[in-house]
């Protein structure tokens, strides 16, 4: 499908939640330097998270919320519209153009939960793959073959801030109004029911409190509902005052991990986008998740919690936490592997998407862009 009438390329991009938005943003912010280029937005908010309720539905409102606020359509008229890329890190068929050259997906997660490896991404042409652990899984779950050309090794562009040395520690601190030469600690729980803030939120964050560390508490943006937790954790946190506890409520959780001396975590993505800092991480145990519906498709053996400690109760943290803040590099080498096998090459993701785009576009890349090693495909 061409449009030759059209000079300018149409991009759309989508999303279901902030998350999505922040892992397309860098290539976002690149595409809108090309005055060759025209993007467009999209979100389909149907289902009931909390982001979604803060929000109220409201698709223009939400992209409001993460500083875009031109070129917004409704999922329904977008579907109609010709695109010559359509750009999505979720795999809602509802919001997949008819009308589109060339669709691409980026993902929005790497948790070992394993919800990115599944049959919906065949209604994509481009798989921008993390690195060679996912390129792995398709191939062995019989989704793709050896060599399948939709299979793009790029790495994820949202992650390139964590090694380009592009954030600095203290100045984030300093803006949470924090001070930098104190132990940072940040927690940053999964959205699934059961999760360790649902759970064990208040014990938690009491625990982390009575150490000399400065801790900050990063809910899941798109948290699901949980009958079990009687707890409106964003309006909880915006009221709790301690000179050493902040809460970050947005979306963008890549400069609190430049930030954090070690990361609280249960069965979030975070786990794994952290070993690119090489730092401590505490696994707070949620056997309600472990072995809830989603248990089929976790893989716990080849990385899983290998690459931190578990704790299976908050007041475990009193010891865990002093000790792996003296003594960083235990499972250094772990985390290290991780890392190589989750996400390639890291730092240039942003670079090599984009010149991969710019092929699939006709479009002569930047200077920049063209001087990335190609992706590899397959």
């Amino acid at each position: 499908m061409s449009f030759p009438l059209r000079r300018r390329r149409w991009i759309l991009c989508s999303a279901n939640n902030g998350v999505n938005v922040v892992m397309y943003r860098p290539l976002l912010e690149r595409l809108g330097q090309d005055p060759r280029i025209k993007t467009y937005h999209t979100a389909n908010l149907s289902h009931t998270r909390c982001f979604d309720q803060e929000v109220r539905s409201d698709v223009h409102q939400f992209f409001r919320t993460h500083g875009i606020h031109d070129h917004v359509v409704h999922f329904r008229v977008a579907r109609y519209m010709p695109f010559d890329i359509y750009l999505s890190p979720n795999f809602s068929q509802r919001i997949i153009p008819r009308f589109a050259r060339v669709k691409v997906q980026v993902f929005h997660g790497v948790s070992f939960k394993n919800c990115a490896i599944n049959n919906r991404s065949v209604h994509f042409d481009r798989l921008f793959l993390p690195g060679p652990y996912h390129r792995r899984m398709f191939i062995q779950r019989g989704l793709y073959r050896e060599g399948d050309p939709r299979l793009v090794m790029t790495g994820i562009p949202k992650l390139d801030r964590l090694v380009d040395g592009s954030l600095d520690r203290a100045q984030v601190l300093r803006c949470l109004d924090l001070d930098p030469a104190r132990p940072a600690v940040l927690f940053a729980p999964t959205g699934d029911p059961g999760n360790s803030l649902s759970r064990h939120g208040e014990e938690i964050i009491k625990t982390l409190l009575r150490l000399p560390v400065s801790v900050i508490v990063k809910p899941h943006d798109h948290t699901a509902d949980d009958p079990l937790c009687p707890i409106d954790w964003r309006a909880r946190l915006r009221a709790w005052k301690h000179e050493r506890l902040r809460a970050e409520l947005g979306s963008d959780v890549v400069p609190l991990l430049a930030a954090a001396d070690l990361l609280i975590t249960d069965a979030s993505s975070v786990a794994f986008e952290y070993t690119l800092r090489d730092r401590p991480v505490v696994f707070m145990d949620v056997p309600e998740i472990l072995n809830g519906p989603r248990r089929r498709k976790m893989d716990l053996d080849t990385w899983g919690r290998k690459g931190g400690d578990v704790a299976s109760a908050p007041a475990q943290l009193l010891t865990l936490v002093p000790k792996l803040l003296e003594n960083p590099q235990e499972k250094s080498e772990c985390r290290r592997a991780i890392a190589r096998d989750l996400f390639f090459e890291p730092g240039k993701a942003t670079d090599r998407a984009l010149r991969r785009m710019y092929e699939d576009m006709d479009l002569e890349a930047p200077e920049a862009v063209s001087r990335v090693e190609a992706a590899a495909i397959g």
